[in-house]
């Protein structure tokens, strides 16, 4: 992108006022998100994801459309063309998804409305009565929201989109698991518990009263009558091909998503190859490590005993969260070499919801609430603790929370001079891609502690290599979940489970697992182009700054901003 002038006052204010009406649209569509940021608008409602909501959000991505295309991109400035194009590119991949349908056979066991419903009731705000009338609303708006969901598989079961069989089994077992409980167990019920001891006995009273009416006769009810569904019309459905490509409409639907999360134009046969090379690169520094340990059979002989080895495994839940929190204070203290700005906000190591853990990966990172009300948050799975090797445990905790996804998301949050709509775009291929590329950026700054957490540092590379390949394989070159399975098997020390739960996330989540390694490529390639450019000029400081400080990116518009900054540092 080349420079350009100061944009005309007129230019740049219009821009200003479409990208902010586009912003409260987008927090009048989705309460849910609105209470995850801490902002309190739609307490009492939630998100309307039926064919009347996507209507009213598809007219309204049209006239904004329209309005962002009578803005001229050469009467902007810099930082405005790439709010331009950053909405042009979401509106338009907005408009696509939806043709695409994916909702008529989204079962999904890791973020599905089953799921996501629990989570938002366990983060809605009990400050005051009229918080609590609020949730109780929500709670009573839980049928319509199940409703509508299971109105959209059905309308997939006609089409002929339907789910995967193994994310029919999960889902299932999901529903069942809630359903199991006494209604005072769940969270719906359980936000009784939050209501502050300083309200008077009567408001407290009235609202537990009417929390527990709400979690009994209505959001109870609505979960029964999704598993009836799932157990009735949908059973025996579901299909027993992993790949996308065998429901309608599927093969484009999967080029779509391998556009949409690598924001590449690689083709997902190309992608395949580049896991297949990036995966024996990785492999062989595997086995280099090995041989220096003393090793001398294959790589899988190497893993299978270090993984019997009882120096790498703890005990308990403590002490896996206690790890994870030094790993992180040692990381913290060292981020300043690599870095020019660090974020306010504050982050936290928390361990997994006990309702959550049985289907979920080893961790993952929640964003802080705008208002700070919550620290960000590295989610870390305790489930079997013994079963988690340790030598895992500093790359994950390095992508997931410094340098990785709250370095980057934190300090995207609090670019306040860009629009909303930049600040929180979610790119995976960027935030993704970055929290990938952190894992070697640590190596570089010689923080893993012994050469096996050198070799779970690869083992995480070659992970997300093994995803390029199984990801297309599956998807689009006809492979199997068991062939998916054994691959990454292959690389894997870790539980049998997580493998089989990784696996089936591919599967239910089409080319999202692309992402990362397509991103950490990416920003890698342009750190060492600008280092070979620039010489004794190049700073990886003021790299890192504008890799981060223009927000989330498609990866095309980060490389032009990488050859503007390469371009400052060359005449300065």
């Amino acid at each position: 992108m080349d420079p350009a002038p100061a944009a005309p006052p007129d230019a740049g204010r219009t821009l200003a006022e479409i990208a902010a009406a586009w912003w409260d649209h987008v927090l009048d569509e989705s309460p849910s998100m609105c209470t995850s940021l801490g902002i309190d608008r739609g307490l009492d409602r939630l998100d309307q994801d039926d064919e009347a909501g996507r209507a009213r959000r598809a007219a309204f991505r049209e006239q904004t459309r329209r309005r962002l295309e009578a803005v001229a991109p050469d009467a902007l400035g810099t930082e405005e063309r790439l709010t331009r194009t950053v909405m042009h590119r979401l509106l338009t991949e907005a408009d696509e998804e939806d043709r695409h349908r994916f909702f008529e056979w989204s079962l999904n066991p890791l973020f599905g409305p089953h799921l996501s419903l629990q989570e938002l009731a366990e983060r809605h705000p009990m400050r005051t009565p009229a918080d609590a009338d609020a949730f109780v609303a929500r709670c009573r708006a839980v049928p319509a929201a199940l409703g509508a969901w299971t109105t959209d598989l059905a309308a997939g079961l006609a089409s002929g989109r339907v789910a995967p069989k193994v994310a029919w089994t999960r889902v299932v077992g999901q529903v069942r698991a809630f359903l199991a409980q006494p209604v005072e167990a769940t969270p719906f019920a359980r936000a009784a518990a939050r209501l502050p001891a300083t309200w008077s006995d009567t408001d407290r009273s009235r609202a537990a009263t009417a929390i527990a009416d709400a979690a009994g006769s209505h959001v109870r009810p609505a979960y029964e009558r999704v598993l009836a569904f799932l157990e009735g019309p949908y059973a025996g459905k579901a299909r027993a091909a992993v790949g996308v490509a065998s429901i309608p409409g599927g093969e484009t639907a999967y080029r779509f998503a391998v556009r949409r999360h690598t924001t590449t134009t690689l083709t997902p046969e190309r992608i395949h190859e580049i896991g297949v090379e990036e995966l024996e690169k990785n492999r062989a520094e595997m086995l280099e490590i090995a041989r220096a340990e003393g090793f001398t059979g294959t790589l899988r002989e190497f893993f299978d005993a270090i993984a019997k080895d009882p120096r790498f495994r703890l005990r308990t839940r403590e002490e896996l969260l206690d790890r994870y929190r030094a790993i992180c204070r040692r990381m913290d203290a060292r981020l300043p070499e690599a870095f020019r700005h660090l974020p306010r906000r504050p982050y936290e190591v928390r361990a997994l919801e006990a309702w959550r853990e049985q289907d979920a990966p080893a961790g993952y990172y929640y964003p802080p609430a705008l208002d700070g009300s919550r620290p960000g948050t590295f989610y870390a799975n305790t489930r079997d603790p013994e079963s988690w090797p340790t030598y895992d445990m500093e790359a994950l905790a390095f992508h997931e929370a410094v340098p990785g996804h709250h370095l980057q998301i934190a300090l995207a949050l609090e670019l306040e001079q860009l629009p909303d709509v930049r600040r929180h775009a979610g790119f995976t291929a960027y935030v993704e891609g970055w929290a990938h590329y952190t894992e070697r950026l640590a190596d570089e700054m010689g923080l893993y502690s012994t050469p096996f957490d050198r070799v779970g540092m690869l083992a995480a590379q070659a992970w997300r290599a093994a995803r390029l390949v199984v990801d297309t394989g599956m998807h689009a070159l006809g492979w199997d979940r068991a062939q998916a399975i054994a691959l990454m098997r292959d690389i894997r020390s870790g539980p049998e489970s997580d493998v089989a739960n990784e696996v089936d996330r591919y599967i239910i989540w089409p080319g999202q697992a692309l992402a990362y390694k397509v991103g950490s490529r990416t920003i890698t390639d342009l750190r060492e182009r600008a280092r070979r450019r620039l010489g004794a000029r190049f700073s990886l400081a003021g790299f890192h700054d504008v890799v981060l400080r223009h927000g989330p990116l498609p990866l095309s518009l980060l490389e032009d901003l990488v050859r503007l900054w390469e371009g400052d540092e060359t005449a300065g």
